[in-house]
């Protein structure tokens, strides 16, 4: 039999590196111990083989010229026959027999050679889907344990198999993994010269670190010879679960998508079914209804619809309506119209070229998880056998979702923290510390959970404001209410003129007059009277005259197509105040919501934002937010320089957004400076912290009443567009803040000039001043 031998160039340098030879010596002392043994019923049979191999005492050391052992066959095939039970097929298992440290065989099972010789001469050496880098390294290990068990008779964790994920050349392409067992019993390890000194202290220091047993026990002082077994296993099925699992274990937010595609690609290769995919689905549920998590779905076969949401939300309506009915998977070998007619959920598979499909519900504890896919474009080419080889992964696939609904219930909760709740992780500590004293104190001695405070703690307080936010929107609804008693004016002259109606010129009269009230000023009672006059006036008339004269309905319904289906009034000035002041507080909510992140990283600190007309915020650092790190006044130092250039900022973002908005509003900036630490307690009612004690309570009397405050000098506004201004109440806050300001000038954020302002007293407030600065907004 011709020796099978793979490319020499690729493993040239690893091949040299040690002598290795073929030799049936070791094989045939195994077989002496073996003969020596009485009690073995083939101790004879075994000392005759040892006895035909003796008579060529050639056999017994190197072989020499092993290329073609054609001159040994019938020495071979002896071999062979003690080696391997009568049980082997040789069409049907793979197995070989090899040069110890060589990809050389030189006796191999047909199914071998068809595996892993290319044109039936070469041995693939590289598997593919493997590196070089890694094979070489395998080969290295093997070869110090090899060394190291038989020399020095180390209790070495001596695995002599390796596992490769490969494609093999009769698996439609599809991965595998094998398992190759490469037995070395038949090995002697020759030692050239003295054995190396080495301890076994020496080696478990290295951690079986390759560089350094290569320096300790170079291979040029070793040789092998005899000869190695090679066997070769499909374990796709255990290591496809094993692989399963450690998905399994790595999911976390922000992966899932990779794991859900991960998985199907293992399930696909636990099938081995050529042309045919698996679409994993999960369907989570929220507040007692399924939902379709729209990202992890785009993949799938049935629900995939890209760009239609609403087509998408209807097929899985309709299929939630079929899973309520039919619990079982749904197996179809061959996609036809009958099939999209009893399942119409399915109506996209055609076009997309499905023509064989299981669709199999997960179900665990009685609650849907969600579906896997297997489809084919092949018919019948799923079988129940495919099914079958499937099956499992159903157990992997319980944990892959719900770990996925435990992914997705955390992440609902940190936006719920986030967005609707007090709780930040700068303070989160606390309330956690708090809970878990409450529930490891006994039941019967437990109390309310108490007050969550934190003491001399320092605060900030900033707010936006939009300039005249009352005035432009009443502006909005005046010239909303004004273009629509036009409106009117014009409809019903229309109408005088198309039939006899008395009434109507009453209606004109008192249409004009509140048409003149608009014009010259409107008071609220003044907007209350024209909002009746067009809900119980205007309104039902032309509905009436819309019903019972076909002749005025051109000129009605050109009425209704210009006022708001719903609240019967024309709103589209309101409308694009509204959207303007939307489109201003969502750019200051993005800018504060990215700051708010980053001035974290100094030292932990309280953030809360609230929308009035604008913005406002509160923050609050100190040593009792942060338990575990040190304050110092350096960071709140930090944080008053940022308020100052984050209000510049902030103040030429909205005045660059001006242009773009269809109304344009501009911002004032505004800065409480507040130099005195205060205390503040978490209100259970309100969600939220509050200030506690008397001369706290002031800070907030002061941060509710400033923001019309004017200046005592002038009386007018404080607050004005392109300006922030800073009230304080003492000298040092002044000087600190005049600090901070000047290093913004220099930097060409500010403008050079700043007023210093005495401000008028204020109800419970007297003796507050202010700095006045000018952003630069170029």
């Amino acid at each position: 039999m011709k020796v099978l031998s793979a490319n020499s160039e690729v493993f040239r340098e690893e091949e040299v590196l040690i002598d290795s030879h073929i030799s049936f010596g070791p094989y045939v002392k195994f077989l002496k111990e073996k003969a020596a043994r009485k009690s073995d019923a083939r101790a004879a049979y075994y000392q005759q083989i040892v006895s035909q191999f003796e008579g060529n005492p050639a056999l017994l050391g190197p072989i020499a010229g092993a290329d073609d052992l054609s001159a040994y066959q019938e020495y071979v095939d002896l071999a062979i026959s003690t080696i391997f039970p009568v049980t082997v097929d040789m069409d049907k298992d793979i197995y070989g027999i090899g040069v110890p440290n060589k990809f050389a065989i030189f006796y191999y099972s047909e199914l071998f050679r068809k595996l892993f010789a290319a044109n039936g001469d070469k041995l693939v050496a590289v598997p593919e889907g493997m590196s070089v880098e890694k094979v070489k390294k395998d080969k290295l290990e093997w070869l110090y344990k090899l060394i190291l068990e038989k020399v020095y008779d180390f209790p070495v964790d001596y695995r002599n198999e390796i596992i490769h994920h490969v494609t093999l050349p009769d698996s439609n392409g599809l991965k595998k993994y094998i398992k190759l067992q490469i037995d070395a019993r038949f090995v002697d390890v020759i030692v050239k010269g003295e054995v190396p000194k080495l301890s076994y202290d020496n080696v478990c220091r290295t951690k079986f670190s390759l560089e350094a047993l290569q320096e300790m026990l170079p291979l040029r002082n070793f040789a092998l010879e005899g000869f190695v077994i090679w066997t070769i296993q499909d374990v796709t099925k255990d290591e496809v679960q094993n692989s399963m699992k450690n998905l399994i274990l790595d999911m976390h937010d922000g992966n899932e998508q990779q794991t859900y595609r991960r998985m199907e690609e293992e399930v696909e290769s636990l099938m081995q079914e050529k042309d045919t995919s698996v679409h994993i689905v999960p369907i989570p549920k929220i507040n007692g209804r399924y939902v379709l998590e729209c990202d992890l779905c785009e993949s799938g076969v049935m629900l995939g619809v890209i760009n239609n949401g609403k087509q998408q939300q209807q097929l899985f309506q309709q299929l939630l309506d079929h899973l309520t009915r039919q619990k079982e998977p749904l197996f179809i070998p061959d996609v036809t119209e009958a099939t999209l007619l009893a399942y119409p959920f399915l109506r996209y598979l055609p076009l997309k070229g499905i023509r064989s499909y299981v669709m199999a519900p997960v179900w665990h504890e009685g609650q849907l998880l969600g579906i896997v896919e297997l489809a084919s474009s092949e018919p019948n080419r799923i079988t129940a056998e495919t099914m079958g080889r499937a099956m499992p992964a159903y157990p992997l696939l319980i944990m892959l979702l719900t770990r996925g609904v435990d992914i997705l219930n955390n992440r609902i909760i940190q936006v719920i923290k986030e967005q609707f709740t007090a709780l930040q992780p700068a303070v989160e500590w606390k309330f956690t510390d708090a809970a878990w004293h409450y529930l490891h104190t006994p039941k019967e001695e437990r109390k309310d959970i108490g007050n969550i405070a934190f003491e001399d703690v320092y605060p900030l307080y900033g707010a936006v404001d939009i300039r005249n936010s009352s005035t432009e929107r009443s502006n909005a609804i005046h010239e909303d209410l004004r273009e629509q008693l036009l409106l009117i004016k014009e409809t019903l002259e229309h109408i005088g003129n198309a039939i006899y109606l008395p009434l109507l010129e009453e209606l004109k009269f008192k249409n004009d007059e509140l048409i003149t009230g608009i014009t010259s000023g409107m008071l609220s009672e003044d907007e209350l009277k024209t909002n009746n006059y067009l809900d119980e006036e205007i309104g039902p008339l032309f509905r009436h005259l819309h019903e019972s004269h076909p002749e005025l309905q051109p000129v009605l319904e050109r009425y209704f197509s210009l006022v708001d289906t719903t609240e019967g009034h024309i709103l589209h000035h309101r409308q694009e105040y509204e959207d303007s002041l939307a489109s201003i507080n969502a750019e200051i909510n993005k800018y504060l919501d990215k700051e708010k992140e980053n001035i974290q990283h100094s030292f932990p600190c309280y953030f809360e934002k609230y929308r009035t007309d604008g913005v406002e915020y509160n923050i609050y650092i100190g040593q009792s937010i942060a338990h575990n790190r040190k304050f110092d006044l350096l960071y709140l130092r930090n944080l008053r320089l940022w308020q100052i250039s984050s209000m510049a900022d902030i103040a030429k973002m909205t005045n660059k957004l001006k242009d773009t908005l269809k109304v344009p509003l501009q911002t004032t900036q505004l800065i409480l400076a507040h130099s005195n630490p205060i205390d503040i307690s978490f209100r259970q009612d309100e969600r939220r912290f509050d200030v506690e004690g008397a001369y706290n309570i002031r800070y907030e009397i002061m941060k509710k009443r400033i923001d019309k405050v004017h200046i005592r000098q002038t009386g007018k506004r404080l607050t004005q567009p392109g300006t922030i201004s800073i009230v304080y109440a003492y000298a040092k806050e002044m000087e600190e803040y005049l600090k901070y300001i000047t290093f913004l000038q220099n930097k060409g954020v500010l403008l050079p000039e700043v007023e210093m302002l005495d401000l008028e007293d204020l109800q419970g407030v007297s003796g507050l001043r202010a700095l006045r600065v000018k952003v630069n907004m170029d």
